[in-house]
Formats: C-alpha cells, sequence, structure tokens
C-alpha cells in the first residue's frame, strides 16, 4: 500500500484515503490527471457502475465513467470502498 501511495504521488495522481486505523486503508479513490482534464471538459453525463467484491480483499470497485459530446467514453476515477456510507466522501 505504502509503494501504491508513493506511486499515485510520483505520476501526480489526484487521490484520497480513509483509514481505518492508523495503519488501516479502509478506502481509496484515485483519478488520473488527464482524466480530470476531460472531467472537466465533457461533465454532463457520468455513469457510476459497482462491481462488488469480486477481488481478494471482497471490497466493491467503483468504476466513474464520463462520456464525450461525441459519445465517446472514458474512465474519469476509481475507487475501493468498505462499505456505503454518507461519510465516505
Amino acid at each position: 500500500m505504502q509503494h501504491l501511495m508513493k506511486l499515485l504521488e510520483w505520476d501526480q495522481y489526484i487521490h484520497w484515503h480513509g483509514l481505518k486505523d492508523e495503519d488501516v486503508v479502509r478506502d481509496i479513490f484515485w483519478c488520473h490527471p488527464d482524466a480530470m482534464k476531460l472531467v472537466n471538459a465533457c461533465n454532463l453525463v457520468f455513469l457510476i457502475d459497482n462491481t462488488y467484491k469480486t477481488n481478494r480483499y471482497k471490497l466493491p470497485l467503483h468504476d466513474f465513467v464520463g462520456v464525450t459530446p461525441t459519445r465517446m467514453t472514458f474512465s474519469a476515477s476509481f475507487a475501493y470502498l468498505e462499505g456505503e456510507r454518507l461519510n465516505n466522501v
């Protein structure tokens, strides 16, 4: 996890994480800087898909997909969330 966080910093990803304890990551969100440019330019239509508990840690993966005016799709961001709570954001 420390290596992942260093890589996100190195490549200047927009990211956020929440901790359960001091050493346990509960939630993590990341977005590529180029994807953020598309989000700012094409922010009218977004789709959110959720794949429930198919990974090793049984965490749902949220995939945020944007649609451009030419009907092309792009991955806007991703998040692993421990649960669905209002205070995850």
